[in-house]
């Protein structure tokens, strides 16, 4: 039907102009904390895409209910404010069918926001942490400059000159406070060097002498060396919260831990919510023309970050086992699928 193609179309490029917004806010500022990464030694610049990219699947999943939804107010207020709508009912349309329609958008929404949900979310999460992991195994001596204080973990490092691979370092300045005992190590060479086993950083400095300056009682410590390791990071395993999160849906209904169980409800609550704020959107879109199209955009905008921190609330409770895993996320669902079907008859949007 030429009217449905209409509000479909409307409301499907309206969710699509506030998602690229939206994406382009949260995903720049997550780019920004990356570049901190970058330029304080942790990750190398030719990472900061790919991170950037792999974040983006985790946005989107998130953002797309509340772009469909303000896209549905959006449209349908339009509607109501050009009068419009009165005509689209006097031609025999109910609001009943309406919400139908609006239903159907929201199915394929839904659809699409599950399968990011479900794999690819996860494989991204995966993807992002092996290449972490992969930032961590590397010499870390990329954002390093001759002639500039560094700061690598918790020392600040000062070189004269850096090898072509990026690979050895040259009359090396190391400097750390740690317990309030200030150090100083200086060293003709250095290089990296990773623990197979703990999978720590180590920075191995190569004849020099390390200083501890004077504290309380004015004494100095000075130490030849021929070789010198100074830890420079630890390797952290993930919490079994992130492990759980890189598992493909499937693989999570076969685990019977808390963290499993909360993580699958997590990932259906996303689908569930973009389709239970239709029936709390689609009632306050009838607005009148003299109140404006903005009028009930605030507080569908408010539930819809209630029902959002709501959902993240639950699931931290969850995990830390003081709110049951039955009813779990779908306490929240059902409120606020209770008070969509309130509005739904107060506004009596579904009379046939």
């Amino acid at each position: 039907m030429i009217l449905y193609r209409y509000i479909g179309r409307e409301i499907l490029l309206t969710t699509a102009a506030v998602t690229s917004i939206l994406l382009l806010v949260i995903v720049g500022s997550r780019f920004a904390r990356f570049l901190g990464r970058a330029a304080s030694g942790r990750i190398s610049l030719d990472a900061l895409g790919h991170l950037t990219l792999l974040y983006m699947p985790y946005a989107a999943q998130l953002i797309l209910p509340l772009s469909f939804i303000l896209a549905l107010m959006l449209t349908f207020g339009r509607l109501y404010m050009q009068s419009e709508m009165a005509v689209i009912q006097a031609s025999g349309v109910s609001q009943r069918q309406l919400l139908k329609f609006a239903f159907v958008l929201a199915l394929l929404l839904a659809g699409l926001t599950s399968v990011g949900s479900f794999y690819l979310t996860p494989w991204t999460q995966e993807a992002s942490a092996r290449l972490l992991e992969e930032q961590r195994s590397r010499t870390g001596f990329e954002s390093i400059s001759p002639g500039q204080f560094t700061a690598i973990g918790s020392q600040a490092v000062y070189i004269d000159r850096l090898s072509d691979d990026q690979q050895l370092l040259h009359q090396v300045l190391l400097a750390e406070t740690r317990d309030q005992q200030e150090t100083l190590v200086v060293a003709q060479r250095g290089f990296q060097q990773l623990e197979p086993e703990t999978r720590s950083r180590f920075l191995v400095l190569q004849e020099g002498v390390r200083y501890t300056l004077p504290s309380t009682d004015l004494s100095l410590m000075q130490l030849d060396f021929a070789q010198y390791a100074q830890r420079v990071s630890q390797y952290v395993p993930p919490h079994i919260q992130q492990q759980v999160s890189m598992l493909p849906f499937h693989a999570l209904l076969g685990q019977d831990s808390i963290e499993a169980q909360v993580e699958w409800q997590w990932r259906l609550a996303l689908p569930i919510m973009l389709l239970v704020m239709v029936f709390v959107a689609l009632p306050m879109t009838k607005v009148n023309p003299r109140q404006g199209r903005f009028m009930a955009l605030l507080p569908v905008l408010l539930c819809q970050m209630l029902y959002l921190g709501g959902l993240m609330s639950l699931q931290d409770m969850m995990m830390k086992e003081s709110w049951p895993i039955w009813p779990g996320l779908w306490s929240l669902h059902l409120t606020f699928l209770a008070l969509g079907l309130f509005l739904c008859w107060r506004r009596e949007v579904l009379k046939p």
